[in-house]
């Protein structure tokens, strides 16, 4: 009988143990590291737009065109998405605590309104995409390559229906001159991108570069 096999044993058991251990710490490295490489690769290729808004027409009244490039980082051939929304003066609108009063807005009226000086036209975009009834947002689903544009109209917003005291000009005046977008760029390869801007219109045309500095 060979006394020294159970210490055998005991030592292999262990040996595999730490073999283990090491191996799954060699795969969490790993995969540690292809996550750090991913994000690394994504914040490379952050969408860069060119964003231009102007008079739709010469000496039109309130009717704007949006114009969307992609033109960088070279390494990003192309989006295969991009929705384009207004954003609302305050992120919070109609969110928290609400109690209707009389006759007033619900919480869902308040939530839907755009809160801003314009909002696309609704049921108008590029190509196939159309705004929704609301005017809040357009998706755009066909590839937009590097160096190309889309084109969007905007329009002036209204008044709630709610907000009898407020004239279209005193909304207007309330609202001031700075358009609050939203851009959510999107590559099926790296993922999804969020680039909010603020366009001031009050001297127009007007160009901003996205990211915004």
């Amino acid at each position: 009988m060979d006394i020294w096999a159970p210490v055998q044993s005991a030592a292999a058991i262990a040996a595999a143990g730490i073999a283990a251990v090491a191996a799954w710490q060699a795969r969490t490295t790993a995969t540690k590291m292809t996550a750090i490489e991913s994000q690394r690769r994504k914040s490379e290729l952050s969408p860069r737009l060119r964003v231009t808004c102007e008079p739709f027409n010469p000496g039109s009244d309130g009717v704007l065109r949006l114009r969307v490039a992609l033109i960088g980082p070279p390494g990003l051939d192309r989006l295969d998405r991009l929705t384009v929304a207004v954003r609302n003066d305050h992120h919070r609108r109609g969110e928290g605590e609400f109690r209707q009063h009389m006759d007033g807005p619900t919480q869902e009226e308040i939530k839907q309104h755009v809160w801003g000086p314009y909002r696309f036209t609704p049921h108008t975009g590029p190509d196939d995409a159309q705004a929704d009834g609301m005017g809040r947002q357009v998706v755009y689903n066909k590839s937009l390559p590097l160096g190309e544009e889309l084109p969007y109209q905007l329009e002036h917003t209204q008044p709630g229906h709610w907000m009898r005291s407020l004239t279209q000009q005193s909304w207007l005046r309330e609202r001031g001159p700075v358009i609050r977008l939203a851009f959510n760029a999107e590559h099926q390869d790296h993922g999804s991108w969020y680039l909010p801007c603020e366009i001031d219109t009050a001297a127009m045309p007007v160009t901003v570069q996205v990211p915004q500095q």
